[in-house]
């Protein structure tokens, strides 16, 4: 059965994508901050309500994973700097997209808008991903399948009944936008009409004067203190106690609590090191660093040492690289297929889109009562773990706020006391693995404070306040360079403006663009026929200001200047290709089609934010911002 499951797996991706709106795949990434065996979200609890319907934990985080691997494989989120990943936003987006889900199928609803049980069975039995022999494959593998993606029928067979709802009420409120003959015409002339344009360029770097005036410069800072202020910021000592599975004993009932909950699938328990190239010119350097590393191993190294050393995946290594049981489904495919060929004990080295992965396998278990109760054992271990940690990391606080130093107490637990240096509110922790919710616990600290024991990659944390910074606007001196660099890009921005509206004036009193440039002594650039939205030049690339202007002026004609980057450019239509009317007219009623398609796919899009907006006003959308942090974290 599982060889059935590998292979049908993308077509139930595409199936989840494209039909399923607010759901989405369930693949868990344990490479990419994800849960991996040693922790459990709070799946039951809300992170929002829409005009009374719950969106649930479980279900956002699907969302969020869905998001996040869309934009992992887009982007290469795996090689861009941490920063940069949350500037995306991927949270508030998953968040986003649930609640215009939840609107619109509650709006539609209100209109009468219904999906009977029938018409989801027909919807699903059609799916190719759930058809053999050109018929339904059977309950039996369909809940099969669907667990083998960490879905139940109820949360797919619901996800599809909202796909449905919107379809149908997507279909009644866009019905009659159809497309103009005007929208038609101008589609083709988009893709198939050509234009050449000459251009002069007026750069705003050519334009920056060597030396700086110290007055103009004082006073461009001045009036521009708030762009330089730094907000507040803060420094903390804290210590951190792992989570330790291998350091606890269970008890029978424990076991039997926890074999309840273990899916009856061959199950793996492993650990890695991962070496992430910074950039795909560095991976040889990581793949050498990776394989430096099993060496030592296989001369007798100690792995969780390494690991924590080493590891690039911030959340199993602070555990020695364990990431406890996982079934088929749970990890990337490349780590997946190693680790479950791998004998117990064995070591291998394999590649992901993650980086290079050092696999060391060290448990297996079969569907099988001993199977089974092994992962029930090991689950128990982490859970009771997770339990004496916690209760351990309240003592040391409660020792520090009843007068004891956070350094003798954590000296008497052997612990080691580490300080992070300055972090803002929106900022991490620099060489601390913990989210924004911890953040925002230390910003509500005075100083000497301590936090309560704080739960984050397989660890508790336990912090005090050492310094606050407050926000403040810097001298000038001590942000000289970065002051003047963007003096000089002002500077220059202001004269290459000037000198392009200068320039624009003059022709519009009759002078020509070829011989006013030969005058001023500036080039004259002719670019090759370009389409509309395609690259012009190295120098215009795809700007979209000169794209719509060069397509709306008549040849000859000459456009006021435009802004591109901090770069000004003034430009005249030098010819635009002929237009290929027979093939307009063989193509134009699947033009139409595709353009009253967009249309109406726009006009809903807008009519979806109205009705959030609705809701927001009406305070009938309440969201548990704590609860998504920590669920993106």
């Amino acid at each position: 059965m599982l060889p059935l499951f590998r292979r049908k797996k993308s077509w139930l991706k595409w199936v989840l994508v494209l039909v399923i709106a607010g759901l989405g795949i369930s693949t868990v990434f344990l490479f990419v901050g994800t849960p991996t065996g040693f922790t459990t979200g709070p799946a039951g609890q809300e992170v929002a309500v829409v005009a009374g319907e719950r969106i649930t934990a479980a279900e956002f985080r699907r969302q969020y994973l869905q998001l996040y691997d869309f934009y992992r494989q887009a982007y290469n989120l795996d090689q861009q700097d941490p920063e940069i990943v949350r500037q995306l936003g991927i949270g508030q987006q998953a968040l986003n997209q649930l609640i215009s889900e939840y609107a619109m199928g509650k709006e539609a609803e209100n209109l009468g808008i219904t999906v009977t049980p029938d018409e989801v069975v027909e919807r699903i039995s059609q799916f190719p991903v759930f058809r053999e022999n050109d018929s339904f494959i059977g309950a039996e593998r369909y809940k099969q399948i669907l667990m083998a993606n960490n879905l139940t029928p109820r949360e797919f067979e619901e996800a599809v009944r909202r796909s449905i709802l919107r379809q149908k009420f997507q279909n009644v409120i866009t019905d009659g936008i159809i497309a103009t003959p005007q929208d038609v015409r101008q589609e083709f002339l988009d893709a198939n009409q050509g234009v050449r344009v000459r251009y002069v360029y007026f750069g705003a770097s050519e334009a920056v004067q060597e030396e700086v005036d110290e007055e103009r410069l004082q006073k461009f800072f001045e009036e521009r203190q708030e762009e330089y202020r730094e907000s507040e910021q803060r420094r903390i000592s804290y210590v951190a106690l792992i989570v330790d599975p291998s350091s606890v004993e269970v008890t029978e009932e424990q076991i039997q609590a926890q074999l309840a909950e273990v899916p009856e699938e061959e199950q793996v328990r492993a650990r890695h090191i991962l070496i992430r190239a910074a950039t795909p010119d560095e991976e040889s350097v990581a793949q050498q660093q990776a394989e430096e590393l099993l060496r030592q191993l296989r001369n007798g190294a100690d792995f969780r040492t390494l690991a924590q050393q080493h590891s690039d995946d911030p959340v199993s290594g602070t555990q020695g690289g364990d990431l406890g049981y996982f079934t088929r489904g749970q990890m990337v495919p490349e780590f997946e297929e190693a680790a479950f060929e791998m004998d117990e004990g064995e070591l291998s080295l394999v590649q992901s889109p993650f980086g290079f992965h050092i696999i060391q396998v060290l448990g297996k278990a079969e569907n099988s009562p001993v199977g089974r109760r092994k992962v029930a054992e090991f689950n128990a271990r982490v859970e009771e773990a997770d339990r004496q940690t916690a209760a351990r990391a309240q003592r040391i606080a409660d020792a520090v706020r009843e007068g004891a130093t956070l350094e003798d107490v954590a000296a008497e637990e052997s612990l080691q006391v580490r300080e992070t240096g300055l972090f803002p509110a929106g900022g991490l922790i620099p060489g601390l693995t913990a989210g924004s919710d911890f953040v925002q616990k230390v910003f509500s600290l005075q100083q000497g404070e301590i936090t309560d024991p704080h739960s984050a990659a397989n660890q508790y944390i336990v912090a005090r306040l050492e310094e606050i910074q407050p926000a403040r606007i810097p001298p000038l001196d001590e942000i000289r360079d970065r002051v003047v660099a963007d003096f000089r890009a002002n500077e220059g921005e202001s004269v290459a403006r000037e000198q392009a509206f200068d320039f624009y004036r003059q022709i519009e009193q009759g002078a020509d663009l070829e011989s006013l440039a030969g005058e001023r002594n500036r080039q004259v650039t002719l670019t090759e026929f370009f389409k509309k939205g395609e690259n012009i030049d190295n120098i215009l690339r795809f700007s979209p200001e000169v794209h719509n202007r060069a397509f709306s002026l008549s040849e000859g004609e000459v456009s006021p200047p435009v802004q591109v980057a901090d770069n000004y450019v003034v430009f005249q239509v030098v010819e635009k290709s002929e237009v290929d009317e027979a093939l307009f007219e063989q193509q134009k009623a699947e033009l139409a089609e595709q353009v009253s398609e967009r249309k109406r796919n726009e006009f809903f899009t807008a009519y979806v934010r109205n009705l959030v907006d609705q809701l927001r006003k009406k305070e009938q959308i309440t969201i548990n911002q704590q609860l998504v942090d920590q669920l993106t974290s």
